[in-house]
């Protein structure tokens, strides 16, 4: 023990007499396993851990495939057919639909994202509930209003109250009674808050309405494979038997879990792989500053070796001090890795799922801390080992400090600067891909003008829902009768507001990236194919005013669209739609059977928007008029002078006096709406971005070092050259000479490295092609560039010394 205390005194000593050096260790170890171990909890988090479902690998998404569509809903008799005649393949199969729904009578009244569940859900999940009982065939058959509540609701909104169970409470201004409440951290689909029957006994037989989402749970034994099989011979019986309705059909399983995040797959798995670049390329700038650091005491050891020192005490003392910078440098990665999982969080919470929440793996952590102790004590005991070792005369007698420019070790640092540079390139231009990807996207005309200038908010309307044997289509009048009076009232005060310049409703905001409302349709005298669809938009009048869409052609609905009938009889149709089906003619005065199947005429064309985001083809759209929509969650948009921003406290108080039963929620700029769909590729510029910028730090001091180092080493032999009549530019040429010795294999190498990286990435990229060379080329400059400062600032202080007072202290 005595020993131990006296090397970590010796320790710190060292370690206070090399601040830099210490610093620069921690750093490294920081940024390197840090990086790895936040990365890789997220992914883990997202891609690894079972979904919180008991048996969860058992729990599967049943989807139908029918072109032009896929991975698509299905009507209430095909998912009859699908639950009656699976057979044994599943242990229990429901299915859910999406519904809003507001609370009122408890605060302030909230918009409620629920789902109608078959009883079969609750089966499917292994009956996850805390309090009460899940939805059962009676509730399905008896038509009556009874929901379960997640935990989040009951606590949030009833203050966990257990009597609760039993009781009726306000949704959409209907009493519905509370028969049970699940277990806490169950959430699915992940954005419910409560369950309601889908009541699909009383629904009419129906192949056409594609409503439902199947989850079935699968039965011990049975692979994703055998079920896919035995769904398949029900959809070609579907097909033989009702060719109009199921043409093309098919259906597919797949795990719920890898449905939950199936879209960060790809992002999450090119971060996690370039935070292991950036580990290697810190295990790299260790070793080299580690061996540079042990060539550096060489005469101290052999000092101490020739005064009696053992080398198993020399190499213990650096044990020592090489575990004291771990156990520091492992301490601030925690912190590190933990701060950024928090910011991941903040930066992107509603991109990764709910499922289970991040946790620091501290697995990993040990797991990053042993391959960087490895390259600390391979890179610094196995040299001091063999320094300790070396006949201190010929140490103390051999000048520079007695600095010892083994060839090997020279060779070792300047293969390690390669690598260095050869990850760095290849981070910096995949960075550089992304983001010149993100901005071609960017600059892509999203269709709309002025969203700067524009308001925008949800607003949920109570709405009636198909009762009994009704449909959509068939309980229209009930909804039209219910929605339109209010709909017309809150645009009229939304007009109201000073400042307010035009006003519009709408089922999806412009640009936002949500839609999905769509079906096909028949033009008389045009050849329209059995796949084409077009998006559905009920719009309200002043809509291309709000949204800044121009008008190509006649003209945007009035107040006297949707006046009569349940069913509008006028249509607006945007530019794609006439370019593919009307052959780019005139469309005014066309008839199109669409929606409800009756014929519906065009009596206005507008400009084209990119809805799913600016990297995506434009849909062709039919607009219908606000007034038949058949649903009572909308948005609103106001275009306003000034900032709108400022305007939002007055739009929420307006309308909550106006409307007290009438929810208004994610307040927001239009501009920051459409921006939303840049989400995903903004998340990997900043993230890749932050590792190639940690990439080049690291890389640049491992190079600083490694050239300062042998810029003292060769000082005496500088010094000479400079006696014998060298000139400046002719020693700088010679350093930068040494330098580029590096500098050209690591952008070769790199340069490889970046083209397969292009490749890996192009999934990500947009229209990107063209631009690599050049980025390619820009970004070996920058490494060109960094590598002669790293030359210049010791060759700067080597060039200042006195020669002659350089030999006299050699």
């Amino acid at each position: 023990m005595p020993a131990l205390l006296t090397d970590l005194r010796h320790g710190l000593h060292q370690l206070r007499q090399r601040p830099g050096y210490a610093a620069t260790i921690i750093l490294t170890l920081m940024l390197g396993i840090g990086a790895v171990a936040a990365i890789f909890t997220v992914y883990d988090a997202v891609l690894l851990k079972p979904l919180p479902f008991t048996e969860s690998a058992r729990i599967v998404r049943v989807l139908r495939d029918q072109p032009p569509v896929r991975s698509s809903p299905i009507a209430t008799s095909t998912y009859a057919d699908w639950a009656e005649r699976s057979g044994t393949v599943f242990d229990a199969i429901g299915a859910w639909a999406p519904q809003t729904l507001n609370l009122t009578g408890s605060g302030a009244a909230q918009r409620l994202s629920g789902y109608q569940v078959s009883p079969g859900f609750w089966a499917v999940f292994s009956q996850p509930l805390a309090l009460g009982r899940g939805i059962s065939d009676d509730d399905e058959t008896s038509g009556e209003h009874v929901v379960v509540l997640s935990d989040a609701l009951w606590r949030s909104s009833f203050a966990a109250d257990p009597s609760v169970v039993g009781r009726d409470i306000m949704l959409n201004g209907e009493a519905w009674r509370v028969i049970g409440v699940t277990a806490p951290g169950f959430h699915y689909p992940a954005d419910a808050r409560l369950w309601t029957p889908t009541f699909l006994p009383a629904r009419p037989a129906d192949r056409g309405n594609n409503m439902l989402a199947p989850v079935a749970r699968l039965a011990p034994g049975v692979t994703r494979e055998q079920a896919q099989a035995a769904l398949r011979g029900i959809t070609e019986w579907q097909a033989a038997t009702f060719p109009d309705n199921y043409k093309g059909l098919s259906a597919r399983v797949e795990r719920l879990g890898d449905l939950a995040a199936a879209n960060l797959r790809t992002s999450l798995s090119i971060l996690l792989a370039a935070a292991f670049l950036v580990l290697l390329i810190a295990c790299a700038n260790i070793a080299g500053l580690v061996l540079t650091r042990t060539q550096s005491r060489a005469q101290e050891l052999s000092i101490r070796r020739a005064l009696g020192a053992s080398r198993r005490a020399l190499v213990h003392g650096m044990l020592v001090e090489t575990l004291m910078l771990a156990v520091v440098g492992t301490g601030a990665a925690l912190l590190f890795a933990q701060a950024v999982v928090h910011a991941l969080l903040r930066l992107v919470p509603d991109l990764l799922p709910g499922w289970n929440a991040p946790s620091l793996d501290l697995r990993v952590v040990a797991a990053c801390s042993a391959l960087m102790l490895l390259a600390l004590l391979l890179f610094g005991l196995i040299p001091a080992w063999r320094a300790s070792g070396a006949d201190p005369a010929t140490v103390l007698g051999s000048g520079a400090r007695g600095q010892i420019a083994e060839r090997g070790q020279t060779r070792a640092r300047r293969v390690l600067i390669v690598f260095e540079l050869a990850l760095s390139l290849t981070l910096l231009s995949g960075a550089g891909l992304l983001v010149d990807s993100l901005y071609r996207v960017a600059s892509v005309d999203s269709g709309l003008r002025g969203v700067d200038q524009v308001l925008s908010a949800g607003f949920s309307l109570p709405a009636p829902t198909p009762q009994g044997n009704e449909d959509f289509l068939t309980a229209a009048p009930r909804i039209k009768a219910a929605l339109a009076p209010r709909l017309d009232a809150v645009r009229a005060r939304l007009l109201e507001i000073p400042g307010v310049t035009a006003a519009a409703i709408s089922n999806f905001l412009p640009a936002s990236g949500d839609g999905g409302f769509n079906g096909g349709f028949s033009i008389p005298g045009h050849e329209v194919p059995d796949t084409a669809l077009a998006e559905f938009r009920f719009v309200s009048p002043g809509a291309l005013a709000t949204f800044g869409i121009p008008l190509k052609a006649g003209r945007e609905f009035d107040q006297r669209d949707g006046q009569q009938g349940t069913f509008a009889s006028e249509i607006v149709v945007n530019q794609a739609f006439v370019d593919r089906y009307l052959g780019g003619g005139d469309a005014l005065g066309q008839q199109v059977a669409v929606y409800d199947g009756s014929a519906k005429t065009i009596v206005g064309v507008v400009g084209n928007v990119h809805q799913f985001g600016q990297d995506q083809p434009v849909s062709a759209e039919v607009w219908f008029p606000v007034r038949t929509v058949p649903l009572g969650d909308l948005r609103l948009a106001v275009r306003v002078r000034g900032d709108p921003l400022a305007l939002a406290p007055t739009l929420r108080r307006v309308l909550q006096d106006a409307f007290p039963d009438m929810p208004v929620y994610e307040v927001r700029t239009l501009d920051e709406v459409t921006g939303s769909t840049l989400r995903m590729r903004r998340f990997n510029v900043t993230l890749l971005g932050a590792f190639a910028a940690a990439a080049l730090v690291l890389t640049w001091v491992g190079l600083y070092g490694v050239i300062a180092w042998l810029v003292a080493a060769r000082r005496r032999e500088l010094a000479v050259r400079r006696s014998f009549g060298a000139t400046r530019g002719h020693i700088l040429r010679l350093l930068l000479g040494n330098a580029a010795s590096m500098v050209v294999p690591g952008i070769v190498l790199g340069a490889g490295g970046a083209l397969v990286l292009g490749r890996v990435i192009a999934s990500q990229l947009y229209d990107s092609g063209g631009s690599q060379p050049a980025i390619l080329a820009a970004v070996a400059s920058l490494l060109a560039a960094l590598a002669i400062l790293a030359c210049l600032l010791p060759a700067r202080r080597a060039l200042r010394a006195d020669p002659m007072t350089v030999l006299r202290n050699d």
